[in-house]
């Protein structure tokens, strides 16, 4: 547009010097002319500060007949100096257009070069997971939580075992379908103890499990060791048998031990929940474990990861944290056990 503007300009100069001094218009005529000579201006090539089909756009020197038949009337009454200044204006205007046209497909290939670029890129990032930190660091609140949950040794503290139950309720939603109806049916008694809790809270009882226990028998609730279906003991009971199943799952994960995860979820179910299962859950149950997956995938799901990410570093953290919550949890059951069974509530009865 400057330059559209300073030829146009020049125009006016020329206009004005003829009307002026023919004398004057003569001197600019032929300097025009010498700036003009060599080669015919339609032929020009003309050098870019950068790079287009080599540094030069060579002008076109097509026009169509009807275009040369209105310049050729036109000639008869214009000066010659003014035709090739509008000429070189004419040129100019093409040459632009060429330039916004080559320019346009030039970072048109550069644009879609890079989108391809970073496309690979993207897929080669996926090689550094960013988000299986935020499940690791999951597992370290359940390990936290289970780690206050026994107090001098023997004493169950109850808000932070439903606490850290909670907690540990969502690692087990991360293990896939094999675990699923082991997670349903953990959150189902977990609701049944967090309930009664809720309600002792408000009076600053029940405030460990022995308390609890003996608050609910106090209520007759239980028919000596028939605990009501729905009552926070009957969860609290069916809570630690799966604990209990899940320890020994866990267990085969880590390093020391030769079991697939599947042989170790059946064994584990055969000592510890089989024998107060029903006819159904008999049949439903197993059927459930025998989705239980490669032990590297169960590690990965541990890890909030896919398995193609899982290495060395990120499988012996995951694992390592396993080991610490299968410690954490022998002392806290037995302790647990013994209290149910020093009270005579340990309900053997088939779901």
């Amino acid at each position: 547009m400057e330059l559209r503007q300073f030829i146009n300009s020049i125009n006016s100069e020329l206009y004005r010097a003829s009307k002026a001094s023919r004398r004057g218009f003569i001197k600019i005529g032929f300097i025009t002319l010498i700036l003009l000579a060599g080669k015919s201006l339609t032929e020009a090539r003309i050098s870019l500060p950068f790079s287009l089909r080599g540094g030069y756009i060579a002008l076109s020197s097509y026009t169509s007949p009807m275009y040369e038949h209105k310049q050729r009337k036109r000639n008869n009454h214009i000066n010659p100096v003014l035709y090739r200044l509008d000429q070189l204006q004419n040129s100019l205007s093409l040459m632009g257009s060429r330039i916004q046209s080559e320019t346009y497909k030039h970072w048109t290939g550069i644009a879609s070069h890079v989108e391809k670029e970073w496309s690979k890129l993207a897929k080669f990032l996926k090689l550094f997971p960013t988000r299986q930190k935020a499940s690791i660091h999951r597992l370290d609140d359940v390990l936290t939580s289970f780690k206050s949950v026994l107090r001098n040794g023997k004493e169950v503290d109850i808000s932070q075992l439903l606490k850290a139950c909670r907690a540990h309720l969502t690692l087990v939603k991360s293990g896939g379908a094999a675990l699923r109806l082991v997670a349903k049916d953990m959150e189902n008694n977990l609701q049944k103890a967090e309930a009664l809790h809720s309600q002792l809270r408000k009076s600053n009882k029940g405030q460990n499990l022995s308390s609890m226990l003996s608050i609910e028998r106090e209520l007759g609730l239980h028919n000596g060791n028939i605990l009501k279906d729905d009552s926070a003991a009957m969860g609290l009971l069916w809570i630690r048998r799966s604990l209990t199943f899940q320890m020994d799952l866990y267990s085969s994960l880590l390093p020391s031990s030769t079991k697939s995860p599947s042989d170790a979820a059946m064994e584990a179910y055969n000592e510890h929940l089989l024998p107060y299962h029903g006819w159904m859950l008999q049949k439903i149950f197993p059927m459930s474990l025998s989705q239980m997956p490669e032990k590297d995938v169960f590690i990965a799901k541990f890890g909030g990861m896919e398995r193609q990410y899982l290495n060395e570093v990120y499988e012996k953290e995951i694992v390592g944290k396993l080991s610490d919550l299968v410690r954490i949890w022998e002392p806290l059951i037995s302790a647990w056990k013994e209290e149910f069974e020093r009270m005579d509530m340990e309900d053997v009865r088939r779901a």
